[in-house]
């Protein structure tokens, strides 16, 4: 608990200077209690950073100044502007600031009282000004409710006509200081965080009242649209901002707000080691098209090292990976994190950055022609193997690092690879972290593309020759499509939108990547932006493969083949932890194979091939969740990967699922776009 520069307990200008104690700012009053905790009391990171109304003002700042210090933000009734941007706020504090400027005793002093006795000093100024505060500080229909004689100790008078009149004011005057209160609200009439609010790293809770006559309801919406990944909790308070003081204890069991709490816990857990390679990952904002994408304009959140390794036809590929380990045991467990098709390894990190506070040691490679892979083959043909990847990524992980066992996860395409790779090395897998997991399902080799027409899109033959392959995928029109993709029309996919082409209008759509606008969506999404505007090759690059992926999936999963990657899976002896989302939009793949239930087509036979043959997975289903598990659960999905390699177990449960499964589903407010009328063989090929 600590006071703030220039309020009641803390330095103020009633301590002696007066009017010459300094305009102090927002930015004065954190930096001053970081450097009391940080260099006083060598407190090197908070679990948590919390305040109510100014408080939650500054705590918005402390998430923009200090974004490494704390794991968890909680503003309540707090806000990110209170200058011209908000009008209604600042106009309500400056005429506050008036009322005490126009007492008597200011104007006659102008504001230099101190040498009076106290009881001349201008509390009748001050009496105003909290009355003027106190018009708006209450929901105007409870006021309406209550007698003129209740509200009347709250009116101010110079010269009251009862003696209850104004009693109020006057005596919350006597309690502070006028020179203390102009300095206050002075701080508010130049503070602006807005353009900063994307620095804030802190699993960000925004509690506000709905009917804040202070501090907007509509601000606070847009402050959590532009903080990453902050979530809202709100309720309507008859004491309109004064609600603010009870909101915790009325919504502590709302499991939004339990969740919010179980991370800052797990989150302060994963304190042990630190990481000090860590850095923020990015896109650079300004992109040369004539220098590499990759290395010169993405930073990834741990440096990227490079290494060339060989597939067993003997080709070489230049990979670029991260490998890190914070911790002190000499033989620790590894962590191998496998990304999906068009994904790249550092949209994962804070699955490492956990791991590696937790004291593992973790290695994140990017597949052939993917990430940092890329840059160094460009000479090379798009059409490779899922085996010849996973062959490379063994030369990589096993034979010149020398980890001979290692836990793997694999997200999507990566969930697909690391089943395999334990079929064929399965004496370098200690267990497999299974995120919506492309393999389990099977597809025909012949599939409708348009009405009365059918293309053989899986013929044996495109596994190495992708101008065989593009002749035949180039009938679908998904490359030609992936490479024209607009900017807008990227961040609309990304965030299941959906735009009119003649009107503009946004509506839902069925399918997109991230629920959640946390860090990680964001570096993704800027990333697949940013390829727009960067090296042209490598943009032709990535969307080669990210389609030709498409085939690399299907080619070893076909219906026709009695030992396809799907029939030889329960022959994985390793601990598998399996999870998706319940609002998974690529799984499975109606537009291959006519399946369209996810539990019922895909999970349960799975989990029940798996269970006769004597490996059960865990299972976890997470609620309000899509395709990327990772990011829109930034922490929860990293604790239960790193609890499935340190203790083999997961917490399956959640608040939000307990509640879900006690109460049904909530059907999203939001209208889902209607699905175009013709063939749409491009549903469900994003994975």
């Amino acid at each position: 608990m600590v006071d703030p520069l220039g309020t009641w307990g803390a330095s103020k200008p009633s301590d002696g200077l007066g009017i010459k104690f300094p305009q102090y700012s927002y930015y004065d009053m954190v930096q001053a209690n970081y450097r009391m905790l940080h260099d006083g009391l060598k407190i090197a990171h908070a679990a948590l950073i919390t305040g109510v109304s100014m408080g939650g003002t500054q705590t918005y700042v402390w998430g923009v100044m200090h974004p490494d210090f704390m794991g968890g933000l909680m503003p309540i009734g707090g806000t990110t502007q209170s200058d011209a941007e908000d009008p209604v706020g600042n106009w309500t504090f400056q005429m506050m600031t008036a009322a005490i400027q126009s007492d008597p005793v200011w104007q006659s002093t102008k504001g230099e009282y101190y040498k009076l006795p106290k009881e001349k000093h201008p509390v009748p100024g001050v009496a105003f000004g909290w009355s003027v505060l106190g018009l708006t500080g209450y929901d105007f229909a409870y006021r309406t409710t209550q007698s003129f004689a209740a509200v009347q100790p709250e009116v101010f008078y110079w010269d009251p006509p009862n003696e209850k009149a104004g009693s109020s004011v006057t005596n919350r005057a006597k309690l502070y200081d006028a020179v203390d209160l102009v300095w206050r609200n002075g701080v508010g009439e130049t503070h602006n965080v807005n353009p900063y609010l994307g620095r804030i790293q802190a699993r960000t809770m925004v509690m506000h009242i709905t009917n804040d006559l202070w501090l907007n309801f509509k601000l606070a919406e847009r402050a959590v649209d532009r903080v990453p990944g902050a979530q809202l909790i709100a309720e309507e308070s008859p004491v309109a901002h004064y609600g603010v003081f009870s909101i915790v204890n009325h919504r502590k069991n709302d499991p939004k707000f339990v969740a919010f709490m179980d991370d800052v816990a797990s989150l302060d857990r994963a304190q042990k080691f630190d990481d000090k390679n860590y850095r923020v990952p990015g896109v650079a904002a300004n992109i040369d098209p004539g220098k590499s994408f990759w290395k010169d304009f993405v930073t990834y959140p741990y440096p990227v090292k490079y290494a060339t390794a060989k597939d067993k036809r003997g080709t070489s590929w230049q990979i670029g990976y991260m490998e890190e380990y914070a911790g002190t045991d000499k033989d620790p467990k590894v962590l191998v994190i496998i990304h999906g098709k068009g994904a790249f390894g550092g949209h994962y990190g804070n699955i490492m950055q956990y791991a590696l506070r937790s004291g593992l040691r973790v290695i994140v490679p990017d597949l052939p022609h993917y990430g940092m892979s890329g840059p160094g083959n460009l000479d090379k043909s798009p059409a490779r193997t899922m085996q010849d990847m996973r062959e490379v990524i063994y030369d990589l992980v096993v034979n010149q690092l020398g980890v001979k066992k290692a836990y793997y996860l694999g997200h999507s395409l990566g969930g697909q690879f690391v089943m395999g790779y334990a079929l064929t090395w399965p004496d370098a897998v200690q267990g497999l972290a299974l995120e919506a997991p492309s393999g389990l399902e099977e597809y025909p080799r012949d599939i409708t593309i348009a009405k009365d027409k059918k293309a053989r899109l899986f013929d044996e033959a495109f596994g190495r020759d992708f101008d065989k392959w593009k002749q035949a995928w180039d009938q679908t029109g998904i490359l030609a499509t992936e490479i024209g993709r607009s900017e807008q029309n990227i961040r609309d996919f990304f965030y299941f939108k959906k735009r009119d082409p003649e009107t503009g209008a946004v509506s839902a759509a069925k399918s997109g990547y991230f629920y959640s606008d946390s860090e990680y969506a964001r570096f993704h999404t800027e990333q697949r932006v940013g390829l727009t505007k960067g090296n042209p090759k490598e943009l032709e690059q990535w969307c080669n493969v990210f389609i030709y992926d498409i085939y690399t999936i299907g080619a070893e999963l076909q219906q026709d083949d009695p030992k396809n990657l799907y029939e030889r899976l329960t022959q994985i002896k390793a601990p598998i932890f399996l999870s998706f989302g319940d609002k998974e939009p690529f799984i499975p793949t109606p537009a291959f194979n006519g399946l369209t239930d996810l539990g019922r087509d895909v999970i349960t036979p799975f989990m029940s091939r798996m269970t006769n043959a004597g490996n059960r997975p865990i299972l976890k289903i997470y609620p309000e969740t899509g395709h990327f598990i990772h990011t829109d659960n930034p922490v929860e999905f990293p604790v239960d990967v790193v609890d499935f390699v340190t203790k083999g177990t997961v917490d399956t449960s959640s608040p939000l699922g307990t509640d879900r499964m006690i109460k049904g589903a909530v059907v999203s407010a939001l209208p889902v776009a209607p699905t175009p009328a013709g063939a749409a063989p491009t549903a469900g090929l994003n994975k």
